[in-house]
């Protein structure tokens, strides 16, 4: 069979949007395309795919590079029809027009549950994830959290999906090369917009340090293409400026050192699919300090600490509570470990071969 899929977040360029969806796509297909040799694959794209993943990507590989503009909305269906595939993957969320059986990949519905953090790219959202439900013949999805948000929100059958766990990349595994610091901290990773509610950890943050009287830092390490600007603000109203530290983008082969040497991950997005983040640190040996949001206790499991009651004061507690017992933090560092192996990008994709070969003639 040809299989096509929608590999246009390969070809982000910006460090910044290298998250997410561009994360999945990427060890996806690295790992689906050497596994499933039966099969052809034809990537579609819209700009030019690092030479370092072509080189990776199976021999049964082609890329097709379509024009930017409209790519998805006309060039990418006028394609199809010249050259159908038999099984399209639609994997940035979107699915367009075609003939062929489909399988639609939906990570989260944020933007159901909380618009005004996704500002004028919303409504896009909506009708792109609707496209999804309409023209999927089954759709994937990265929790079972967003599997229940899926079928109370569009009420299709459960068995039309199917949830399939991402992976952790080996390189984020324990080791004893951490950044050093003069000072401990805690660490959150991603992307800087609203989704990810980082004034209401800072706010905890602060409160943390007032309690215990403890000398820690806060990182944040992620891109600001769509900034909060609430952060900095609150930085300042705060008098947080010699305890928050804003890294930027961090590139894979340094970014393990960070996980190592953080004393906690720590997070309360709104509403994450998976948070694929928080399963790297935990892989690295570092606990997870998370509001009970989306997936999040689904993902952490027992490696870490998930807040039930989502306040400044009970998310302060429980910063504290895990810094303050070494033995405890000892102890989530080793089921944090556990819990991550549960997610291998091996094993995602071949979740999806098994679904793919569901099609066969």
């Amino acid at each position: 069979m040809t299989i096509g899929v929608d590999a246009g977040a390969l070809s982000i360029t910006d460090d910044r949007l290298k998250v997410g969806i561009y994360r999945v796509t990427q060890n996806l297909l690295i790992h689906l395309t050497k596994r499933d040799a039966e099969n052809n694959y034809r990537l579609y794209t819209f700009g030019e795919i690092e030479q370092g993943i072509r080189d990776s990507l199976g021999k049964n590989t082609q890329v097709v590079t379509l024009p930017k503009l409209f790519w998805q909305r006309v060039w990418l269906p006028a394609e199809l029809v010249r050259r159908p595939v038999d099984v399209f993957l639609g994997l940035s969320q979107s699915l367009p027009s075609t003939r062929s059986h489909n399988i639609g990949f939906i990570y989260d519905l944020g933007f159901l549950f909380h618009p005004w953090a996704y500002g004028s790219s919303a409504g896009k959202l909506v009708r792109q994830t609707e496209a999804v439900i309409a023209r999927s013949d089954h759709i994937v999805t990265i929790s079972h959290a967003t599997k229940r948000d899926i079928l109370a929100r569009y009420g299709i059958s459960p068995t039309q999906i199917s949830v399939c766990y991402p992976g952790v990349d080996a390189r984020f595994c324990p080791g004893a090369d951490s950044y050093r610091t003069p000072r401990p901290y805690l660490l959150f990773v991603g992307s800087l917009n609203k989704a990810k509610d980082i004034p209401f950890t800072l706010r905890a943050f602060a409160l943390f340090l007032r309690r215990t009287g403890l000398a820690y830092d806060f990182y944040l390490i992620g891109g600001d293409y769509w900034p909060d600007p609430e952060i900095r603000k609150i930085v300042e109203e705060l008098g947080l400026q010699d305890r928050v530290k804003f890294f930027g983008f961090v590139s894979d082969r340094v970014l393990p050192q960070y996980y190592r040497g953080a004393r906690a991950f720590v997070t309360s997005a709104l509403r994450e699919g998976f948070c694929l983040p928080a399963a790297e640190s935990m892989a690295c040996g570092t606990p997870v300090v998370s509001l009970d949001r989306g997936a999040m206790a689904e993902v952490v499991g027992e490696g870490g600490v998930v807040v039930r009651d989502s306040t400044v004061e009970s998310f302060a507690d429980a910063m504290s509570s895990l810094v303050h017992r070494d033995s405890d933090g000892k102890r989530l560092g080793q089921k944090s470990i556990a819990r991550a192996k549960d997610f291998s990008w091996p094993g995602f994709a071949q979740s999806v071969r098994t679904l793919i070969h569901a099609y066969e003639r």
